[in-house]
């Protein structure tokens, strides 16, 4: 099977069609076979293939993603997150929804802040899941099967199903998609002698209705449904535990898109809606942290040695967007546009104690959420010359916010009702030279930015002052990159070197006078970067890749919670990968299959300085190597693999950390075979 060629691959990056070269930024873009060819199955899988980027978790569809180096614990991710035209990203950290990479065309990454096409959160970059259309000539499909070990672990395995079907031929089509993964357990519990205990399942449906009536028309409807269960979290040490209280994640979604897009000669008109219903199911081991305490205010001990935090969520999420670009064969071209977004959350937790109960409740948490944001955008491009042009674009965001918390702690009960607007600005340079078709030189300056947040003003109990809330912050990136295909595109290059300010950082520190712990944006960090890949095709049948990403972003200023020169939270300062992918023409029917992948990532930490007594969480580097063998006869592939081949025993996070009493468990060893039929 030969890989993409850089020059097929059309992408949508600047929300219209480009051929990849031709898009002046940092982007990495991995098509539909070379995600068959990696075998991969999540977002933490494409760490193989981009420069900067990196993302561990502590259970299915909890993920802290970081990219260039931004990356924080508190508020919203840094990164945006799409599933199409839909925007994912919620107000907390590691709560993106996760999308199971089934029947993808392709999925691009935007490196660098995308605030003025993308919005809020786009600091880091932006990712893009852009899934597979209906074909409307032909009935096709495909189904792919894999059964694994984890080594001391249990099995797991997974059957995808893909059917495409026309309804209309070249005016409507049906794809359809559904999916079940089980994920093998691989830690026991030794106190309770459970094995395996934080097993998964999850199943995805999915279809896409698209219909084109007329050369100028095209309409489309897309349906999601996740559902992921997982007995517990990926707690431990040296894949065991000894929590006495199971850390179970529940999660479901369903997600629907509509989208319409129609040509007016001079322009394209886009419109596209979204709503999205997502129910979560967590719970927490908080015994570690109360219930040595409790002695103090006169509970016997043994009478409670388990303390249970569940939380429930719920999410409904309404987005839409309509957008207008140029279609002029002239130097000049456009586009505007508007986003409105209403979220509404609620949350729902309460502490549980065994075998003993309390009079009350020790943590006690009801949280209402309503955000209703909406942004107008809009680019400039012109072409001085065939070969030099500029963009200039803007963003105008607006959120507003408001948020009911009635919590209580020790039976101690308070209400805190915030409510606010946030607003920011945010703009975008480009300038590009192409010396020929397939070389590239580039500048790009962009501004960056996340929305605000509330603090609970009644923890200060009318003593200390507390600010009710605090505001976005923002980023600006100062980038120079160039992109070459050389050789007959035998040789892809791309490099870029950036500089990074990102100023009012949402950082923890003190209420003025007090050891209350609040947010507000008292920090500044800044710092290099360089991002390099490198595919080399020497051969038809032999494809060699390479990618490198570096930075040294750090504190500039001292936070409550950061000292001067500390690292960003969780952020890999340098990584790299590399891969060769060989398929060897053995028959007239049959192709060789033999590809390894290798990933290294450096260490990286939390710093908690607030912590008493100061606390640095460790997250440690890491070297991973897959592998797969196999042979594809005709429309048939069979392949052994190997992810994580030399059991790379490093926990992704050495804890204590927060409510998480021990560490994150890295995967051990997983050997299986996979297959798959197209017809």
């Amino acid at each position: 099977m030969d890989q993409e060629q850089a020059s097929d691959i059309i992408v949508t990056a600047q929300r219209y069609q480009q051929r990849l070269q031709d898009v002046p930024i940092s982007i990495s873009v991995i098509g539909s076979k070379e995600l068959g060819a990696r075998a991969v199955a999540e977002l933490k899988d494409l760490q193989y293939s981009v420069p900067g980027f990196s993302t561990f978790e502590y259970g299915v569809g909890r993920q802290f993603v970081q990219m260039r180096g931004i990356s924080n614990t508190i508020g919203s991710s840094t990164v945006g997150i799409y599933l199409d035209e839909t925007p994912l990203g919620l107000d907390t950290q590691g709560e993106v929804l996760n999308v199971r990479l089934l029947d993808l065309e392709r999925v691009e990454v935007l490196r660098g802040p995308q605030a003025t096409l993308y919005g809020q959160g786009s600091m880091g970059g932006t990712i893009r899941y852009i899934p597979a259309a209906p074909r409307l000539d032909a009935v096709s499909g495909s189904v792919e099967g894999e059964y694994s070990s984890t080594r001391g672990g249990e099995s797991g395995g997974r059957v995808v199903g893909v059917l495409n079907l026309p309804l209309a031929t070249d005016k409507a089509g049906l794809r359809l998609v559904a999916g079940y993964e089980r994920i093998g357990g691989f830690i026991d519990n030794v106190d309770t002698g459970e094995k395996n205990i934080n097993q998964a399942d999850i199943y995805t449906l999915r279809a896409n209705l698209l219909a084109q009536p007329t050369d100028r028309l095209s309409l489309s409807l897309l349906g999601l449904y996740q559902r992921s269960e997982q007995d517990n979290q990926d707690f431990g040490v040296g894949y065991r535990t000894s929590a006495l209280v199971p850390t179970p994640i529940k999660d479901r979604y369903t997600l629907i898109q509509a989208k319409l897009s129609y040509d007016l000669d001079f322009a394209e008109l886009s419109v596209s809606g979204s709503y999205i219903d997502r129910h979560n199911e967590i719970q927490f081991d908080l015994s570690p942290f109360y219930v040595p305490a409790l002695p103090l205010l006169g509970i016997p001990p043994g009478f409670i040695d388990r303390i249970a935090y569940p939380a429930e969520t719920d999410y409904k999420i309404y987005s839409g967007e309509v957008r207008l670009a140029s279609q002029s064969a002239g130097p000049l071209g456009w586009q505007f546009g508007g986003t409105y977004r209403d979220l509404k959350s609620a949350q729902l937790s309460e502490t549980n104690t065994a075998p003993g109960t309390l009079p009350f409740a020790i943590l006690d948490f009801d949280q209402f959420n309503r955000n209703k944001s909406y942004a107008l955008y809009g680019e400039l491009n012109y072409a001085f010359t065939p070969r030099l042009k500029a963009t200039a674009g803007l963003r105008y965001f607006s959120d507003r916010k408001r948020q009911i918390t009635d919590s209580s702690s020790f039976g101690v009960s308070t209400l805190d009702v915030n409510k606010g607007r946030f607003e920011t600005v945010n703009p975008r340079f480009n300038l590009s030279y192409e010396f020929t078709p397939d070389s590239m030189v580039f500048a790009n300056v962009a501004k960056g930015f996340r929305s605000g947040g509330f603090n609970t003003t009644s923890a200060g109990g009318g003593v200390f002052t507390i600010p009710p809330s605090y505001d976005p912050d923002q980023i600006w990136t100062y980038e120079l990159g160039t992109k070459h295909q050389l050789f007959s595109n035998k040789l892809i290059l791309d490099a870029s070197v950036y500089r990074s300010v990102w100023s009012k950082v949402q950082s923890y520190t003190f209420a003025p006078g007090s050891a209350i712990q609040i947010v507000t944006n008292s920090g500044k960090v800044s710092g290099w970067g360089v991002d390099l890949s490198a595919t080399a095709r020497p051969t038809r049948s032999l494809t060699l890749s390479a990618t490198y990403g570096w930075n040294n972003l750090a504190f500039d200023t001292a936070t409550g919670d950061k000292g001067k020169g500390d690292p960003i939270d969780g952020a890999v300062r340098e990584s790299w990968s590399a891969s060769a992918d060989f398929r060897p023409t053995l028959t007239d029917t049959i192709t060789g299959i033999f590809r390894i992948d290798y990933q290294h990532a450096g260490k990286g930490q939390i710093t908690l300085r607030n912590f008493a007594p100061p606390t640095i969480v460790a997250r440690p580097g890491r070297d991973l190597v897959n592998l797969r063998i196999g042979a594809s006869i005709g429309q048939v592939e069979v392949a052994l693999f190997a992810n994580n081949l030399f059991d790379e025993n490093v926990p992704n996070i050495i804890g204590p950390f927060g409510v998480i009493n021990e560490n994150v468990e890295q995967r051990p060893r997983v050997i299986g075979i996979g297959t798959s039929i197209k017809f």
